[in-house]
């Protein structure tokens, strides 16, 4: 099989050392130290979150087994110092924040444990690729010589991680590790997409030359047709290389799912307690959402039957591809419905929530380069360049874009979903920087979202019966994950059964759930749990207040517990509600 060639004298991960320890007489602020130690030693990696504090970019971390362990022996240093302090006096704030500490280092741990059963060059791992081209290489502006040498380097930086996820397949291949056959096609046309559009992409327009005289630019636009050339296309060309040997096409598996290979299902298990920050296992999961789905079946029939349809479900589906009112004819209508929801939501919010967030929210169409490649939109933080967050919807394809769950998705992606939780959490001075600026616990994100977009059964958001059966058929559709996403992956279900399954419980076409199905068992195992898990212990957590507190129970307190503290994991959430309501939950 054919090897991607050496890029660099040694890894990158031995360029820089971290220490951990940070010792003092007062175990808050230790843990404050501990934190900020950890700010620092993810500041000087992700160039993501150097973009946002407005910090130059010099390295691109990559997919090597070098990098991984630098960054678990950090967290485990963070987790050891942790423990030191068991037995202490830890309270509030401070308390909450060591939990986070264990909970975001016990996730990079398990990162390093599953490294050789987590895929590198399939589409949705690939995806920081575009990322480091948009957010680092797209904005980067030129004003002298020095900065004609920087952004040469970081191309050179893309071609090393380019390079570094071809070594990791490579290696992969050698443990036994293959993208099972029918996600190969796929992967394969992302990367072929990818190394066409990221060339184009790193070429600098004269726009952007700033300062720069004849000469310099001169070298920047010879520097980096050279490094496309010589570097980054080939790095591309190595990668693909490898997917289409016929050895590893031969040894490619034909069934998906984790339990297919060596150690999988412990892998997909460690996956699972990363993305549902739970200990629920996945074959209870998977009843779960057996039962969920059943139960929001049968609301839906009750819809259905409001709306003056009494026959098969499917066949009202098929409706929906044509019904004229859950289609808009321009871009603008899209943004007006979204808009309509948001005004609907606006005057309620001082009833449910006791604080908001200082950053506004507003809407804003999708980049056209975009809208191709995204089924819906994405939620886009406020920064100090942009102060406020927006929902960029997709205003593309809008005769198969239907806005049956329109208000539920706004209210998921916007307000009072996403941005009510980052926004807060960003603007809370008292929250360690660290704590402010990272939202790894993905169950508590989108466990809080799906929340929010609960709430408008509550506030009255859902009477229109359009609006409640695309609420429901959201709810729907994140049940029925957990069934697709854990069958296929402890081997219980083929792809056909699953397939069979998601066609049956959801409202989604067969293009989209055949690419969701292979996301599930080939690319990101157990990502796509988060939503309906994080519902439900946002769900449970707020009846168990309710129950205990009864007629004291007032839901904007309630909510000021959830995100007065940020994102944190779910333990740690349910002690700092207790803590604040001043119950015992």
């Amino acid at each position: 099989m054919s090897r991607p060639v050496p890029r660099r004298p040694a890894d990158r991960a031995v360029r820089h050392r971290h220490t951990v320890r940070v010792r003092t007489n007062e175990p808050g602020r230790e843990i404050g130290l501990l934190a900020g130690r950890y700010w620092e030693f993810l500041l000087e990696r992700d160039p993501l979150l150097r973009v946002r504090q407005g910090l130059p970019v010099e390295r691109l971390p990559g997919a090597s087994i070098g990098e991984a362990e630098e960054r678990a022996r950090f967290a485990e240093g963070v987790l050891a110092q942790v423990r030191e302090l068991d037995g202490t006096e830890l309270s509030g704030a401070d308390a909450d924040t060591a939990a986070f500490l264990v909970g975001l280092a016990e996730q990079e741990v398990r990162v390093r444990r599953c490294y050789w059963l987590t895929p590198a060059a399939t589409p949705y791992r690939l995806f920081p690729l575009s990322q480091y081209v948009d957010a680092v290489l797209g904005p980067f502006r030129f004003a002298e010589r020095h900065d004609v040498d920087r952004y040469l380097a970081l191309v050179r930086e893309l071609a090393g991680v380019v390079g570094s996820i071809g070594d990791k397949v490579v290696a992969q291949a050698a443990r036994g590790f293959h993208v099972p056959a029918p996600a190969l096609a796929g992967a394969r046309a992302t990367l072929v997409g990818l190394r066409t559009s990221v060339a184009r992409r790193v070429e600098v327009d004269e726009g952007r030359f700033g300062g720069l005289g004849q000469v310099e630019r001169g070298r920047l636009r010879e520097g980096v047709r050279r490094l496309v050339a010589v570097e980054l296309a080939p790095a591309f060309d190595r990668l693909l290389a490898v997917l289409d040997d016929p050895a590893y096409l031969r040894a490619a598996p034909s069934a998906v799912g984790w339990a297919r290979y060596e150690g999988g299902e412990e892998a997909y298990r460690e996956f699972v307690r990363t993305h549902t920050a739970g200990d629920t296992p996945p074959d209870r999961l998977h009843e779960l959402g057996r039962d969920q789905c059943r139960e929001l079946a049968e609301r839906m029939r009750e819809v259905r039957t409001t709306l003056g349809f009494r026959g098969p479900e499917d066949e009202f589906h098929d409706r929906l591809r044509t019904e004229p009112r859950l289609h808009a004819r321009t871009p603008e209508e899209v943004e007006a419905r979204y808009r309509g929801h948001l005004d609907r939501l606006a005057p309620l919010l001082p009833r449910w929530f006791a604080a908001l967030p200082a950053a506004p929210y507003g809407l804003a169409r999708l980049d056209r380069a975009l809208e191709a490649g995204m089924t819906f939109g994405y939620y886009q933080q406020p920064t100090a360049a942009s102060p406020v967050g927006r929902y960029r919807y997709n205003g593309s394809g809008l005769a198969q874009r239907s806005l049956l769950g329109a208000a539920s998705l706004i209210y998921h992606e916007l307000a009072p979903g996403h941005h009510f939780h980052l926004a807060r959490q960003a603007e809370d001075p008292h929250l360690p920087q660290l704590r402010r600026e990272v939202a790894e616990f993905g169950a508590f994100n989108e466990g809080w979202a799906e929340y929010a977009a609960g709430l408008g059964w509550e506030m009255g958001l859902y009477d229109d019966p359009w609006d409640a059966y695309g609420r429901l058929a959201q709810e729907r559709f994140t049940a029925q994950r957990l069934v697709v996403d854990t069958g296929l992956n402890l081997g219980t279900m083929s792809l056909e059964q699953a397939r069979s399954f998601m066609r049956a419980n959801s409202t989604e076409a067969d293009g989209q759930i055949a690419s969701d199905l292979l996301r599930y068992s080939t690319d990101l195992p157990g990502q796509a749990l988060s939503y309906r898990a994080g519902f439900l212990e946002f769900g449970r957590l707020r009846a168990r207040a309710e129950a205990v507190l009864g007629a004291g129970f007032d839901v904007r307190a309630f909510h000021e517990a959830v995100l007065g503290g940020g994102g944190l994991p779910f333990p740690a959430l349910r002690r700092r509600v207790a803590r604040e309501l001043g119950s015992h939950l």
